[in-house]
């Protein structure tokens, strides 16, 4: 039998939770294609590290350019 990567896969609920957000934030991110997810039926679901790999992408437009105060 094969094994499954040990992935977490989380809902549109949970990743709201967790960048804490508005839940209809998180699914625009997702339709734009920002934010990667999977849809299974009718349920949109995360990957964990996709999640954190789009909250990585997010840095600062101060902290790039190096205007942080």
């Amino acid at each position: 039998m094969k094994q499954f990567n040990q992935h977490r896969i989380l809902t549109v609920k949970e990743v709201a939770q967790e960048l804490r957000v508005h839940r209809s934030t998180v699914s625009r991110y997702a339709i734009s294609g920002e934010l990667k997810s999977y849809l299974i039926g009718s349920r949109r679901l995360f990957k964990e590290a996709d999640v954190w790999t789009f909250f990585e992408n997010q840095v600062a437009q101060e902290y790039v350019s190096g205007k942080e105060e």
